[in-house]
C-alpha cells in the first residue's frame, strides 16, 4: 500500500488525476489542463500507466488517458476507516459539548 502513497505524494500525479477524473483525455489535453510541460506530462503518465492507475487507448495517432481505479482502491478504503474513526470521535465530542453546554439545573452536579 505505500506504494499508493508514494504514487500520490507527487503533486503533478495528482493534478493528471484530477485532470482525468471527468473522463479521458489526450497528452495536449493534459498539457492544458495541468499547465505542465509536454515532456512533464508524459514522463508522469508513464509512472501513473506502470502502476496501473491509468489506462491508454489508442484512436488512430492520438493516444487517450483514463483512470483506472482499481490500484487506488486499497488506499481509499484505508483512509476510510480513519473517516469512519474521526466521525465517531467527532460525534462523541459534540454529544459532550452539547451536554455541558445545558444550562444547570438545581440539585444537578
Amino acid at each position: 500500500m505505500s506504494d499508493v502513497f508514494r504514487l500520490l505524494a507527487e503533486p503533478s500525479r495528482r493534478r493528471l488525476l484530477d485532470a482525468l477524473r471527468l473522463g479521458e483525455r489526450s497528452v495536449g489535453e493534459l498539457v492544458d489542463r495541468t499547465h505542465m510541460s509536454q515532456p512533464s506530462v508524459s514522463k508522469q503518465l508513464r509512472v501513473l500507466l506502470d502502476f496501473g492507475a491509468v489506462r491508454l487507448r489508442k484512436a488512430g495517432r492520438t493516444h487517450l488517458y483514463s483512470i483506472h481505479g482499481r490500484p487506488l482502491r486499497e488506499a481509499s478504503e484505508w483512509l476510510a476507516y480513519y473517516e469512519r474513526f474521526w466521525e465517531q470521535g467527532l460525534g462523541r465530542l459534540d454529544k459532550v459539548l452539547t451536554e455541558e453546554a445545558r444550562p444547570k439545573r438545581s440539585g444537578d452536579r
